[in-house]
């Protein structure tokens, strides 16, 4: 006898709510989702108890029909998708038809709806079971409560957070699509207290300020281009703003709230070496494209997303965000501080395994790597103009400048114009400008200062080769050994030729012409590791590393003073480097505090 039997209604909408629903903000979300494509421009979510004990969701869409109202809880009834076709250009945020009886089945629910203001319905269901049904007076659009979420399925209610962090995944999830819907006004009650509230106002830099205050708001620069295939648009921070998190990454696409992990990688990598590990930027990116090109069908909590052209998009979003950033001066304002919003990050919780986009911090001067007391002698022309080093200094605990010594920079793109004032400490450099005293570090400036020059030099010579004199000898473990000759092709990539002599030996016979002499075993040996050990080495990556390795070595430290000249120098420098603002590490190369703050403190302005 066949112990295979056909599931009844009720048992399949308990597994299906347990793919759907998992907390609190799945259920909004499904309910917002469904208030937008009924083209709400006013939508509320009021609970109670953070949603635990109550959710209500209304707005003021075109309602339902009491046919369609009931049917609408039904599994696969929806008004989204009409044929197969149909799922290869979704246009709706919702399309599954699973929400709503998911929700019914895990809950006491009640839907008022009306399609003219005037006559409604009401229906109310518990656990799946249908109650009682009546006519009421009701406004035009759909209210639905759910209470008791998770009642009859124990296991899935003491899952639940704490109040705190359910609200604190909702509020995420409704402001993204704030963000991402501007034309619509949400509003976020929690025990009869508004705590999010947006305009709809239509214009997306007023839904920031409305989301993260007025500091972010004036913090964020502009971005749009159009490829053809997608059009991208939003706001990226300066270096102001911040985060510890990649939460404030706000992706939408469509109109719909996603997390996808390359379009995040190009968000990052725009940003790089311009934050600090484990700092990133806040983002609203809303990318418009057709609907035959994405693919929202992949999980039923329609979070995830992938591409056609996923590639072509990832270079989209990263020039066009590059470009924005170098068009922008980036100098850290120390007026405002900054606080991160440290909330769980429900929205990205299924990729805590994501591979880390940062890199270790490598400014510690003691640090043992290649062993290059003649840096770049190859690499970098050393002439007496580009020394900042050349004349004796006398050693002060702080040095002004003489009054026939002005040293002025002038207003460039990057940088605004800066009169030098003195050196505090051996290491920030003092200085004013229209309104504003800069603090400039001096390890970082000139960091940044070698680092472009090195990676100049790497672009230009990359493919140079020289031939050893005497070959170098290279000795690795017999394990080692065997990766190496695998990774023959990478290595030969790098410019360098090597050849096995047996055992864990192998004998360097070329390298790279800007290696530094008498380190080529060292710069070899490093990046072989580096390969074996399968570190993803893209163009330049390996370079680019040692590049910030070099320019740290090179670079002025701290307690040691230098002279006016030098320091024009060193400002003149900077001021024609691409990006002034940061070092190759992503740390402040100038900050700034205005008059008037400064006026504030001695109490001047109030």
């Amino acid at each position: 006898m066949s112990q295979i039997i056909k599931l009844d209604q009720h048992i399949t909408n308990l597994i299906a709510a347990g793919e759907v629903i998992e907390r609190v903000s799945s259920v909004v979300k499904e309910l917002v989702e469904n208030s937008v494509d009924a083209g709400a421009s006013k939508i509320t979510i009021s609970l109670i108890d953070s949603g635990i004990t109550e959710i209500t969701v209304s707005d003021n869409g075109i309602g339902m029909t009491p046919q369609e109202a009931k049917l609408s809880i039904e599994r696969h009834a929806t008004s989204k998708i009409k044929t197969e076709d149909d799922l290869y250009k979704i246009a709706t945020l919702g399309f599954r038809g699973e929400a709503l009886a998911s929700i019914v089945a895990v809950s006491n629910f009640r839907m008022k709806t009306s399609t003219d203001g005037e006559r409604g319905f009401m229906f109310t269901v518990r656990g799946g079971e249908f109650i009682s049904e009546a006519t009421i007076a009701h406004p035009k659009g759909t209210e639905i409560t759910v209470r008791n979420l998770f009642f009859n399925t124990p296991a899935r209610l003491q899952t639940l957070s704490s109040p705190n962090v359910e609200l604190s995944y909702t509020l995420d999830y409704v402001s993204k699509m704030a963000l991402g819907n501007p034309h619509i006004a949400f509003r976020v009650i929690n025990n009869g207290k508004t705590i999010l509230q947006t305009s709809g106002s239509g214009y997306p830099l007023e839904t920031i300020h409305e989301i993260y205050g007025l500091t972010v708001s004036k913090a964020m620069i502009p971005i749009i281009n159009n490829d053809g295939f997608f059009e991208i648009s939003g706001f990226v921070s300066n270096l102001n703003i911040s985060r510890a998190s990649k939460n404030d990454l706000n992706i939408i696409v469509n109109g719909r709230a996603i997390r996808n992990q390359k379009v995040m990688n190009a968000i990052i990598n725009a940003y790089k070496n311009l934050l600090p590990i484990g700092r990133y930027p806040i983002c609203l990116l809303n990318i418009k494209v057709d609907y035959s090109l994405v693919d929202v069908n992949i999980h039923p909590a329609k979070l995830e997303i992938r591409f056609t052209e996923e590639e072509r998009l990832y270079k989209l979003i990263t020039e066009t965000i590059t470009s924005a950033l170098d068009g922008s001066r980036l100098i850290v304002n120390l007026d405002n501080s900054q606080e991160d919003n440290e909330y769980d990050d429900w929205f990205y919780e299924e990729s805590s395994n994501e591979e880390d986009m940062g890199e270790i911090v490598e400014t510690d001067e003691k640090e043992e790597i290649i062993n290059i007391e003649e840096l770049l002698t190859k690499v970098v022309d050393e002439n007496n103009n580009d020394s900042f080093l050349q004349e004796e200094v006398t050693i002060q605990k702080f040095s002004f400048v003489e009054e026939d010594e002005v040293v002025t920079i002038n207003e460039t793109q990057k940088l605004p114009r800066m009169d030098y004032i003195g050196q505090l400490f051996g290491t920030y450099i003092l200085a004013q400008g229209d309104d504003y005293f800069y603090l400039i570090d001096q390890h970082a400036a000139m960091e940044r200062i070698m680092y472009e020059k090195i990676i100049n030099e790497f672009k230009k010579d990359y493919k140079l080769t020289y031939e050893l004199l005497i070959p170098v000898n290279l000795e690795f473990s017999i394990s080692e050994a065997s990766l190496i000759n695998e990774k023959l092709k990478e290595i030969a990539d790098l410019g360098v030729k090597i050849e096995y002599f047996g055992g864990g030996s192998f004998i360097l016979r070329e390298v790279p012409t800007w290696v530094i002499r008498g380190a080529e075993k060292e710069y070899v040996e490093e990046m072989i590791v580096n390969i074996i050990n399968n570190k993803k080495l893209e163009k330049y990556e390996f370079l680019d590393s040692l590049a910030k390795k070099l320019a740290c070595k090179k670079s002025i430290k701290a307690n040691e003073y230098i002279s006016s000249l030098e320091v024009s120098y060193l400002l003149n420098d900077l001021a024609k480097c691409k990006q002034p603002y940061t070092c190759p590490h992503g740390r402040p190369v100038i900050v700034s505090y205005s008059k008037y703050e400064i006026e504030k403190w001695f109490k001047r302005v109030m």
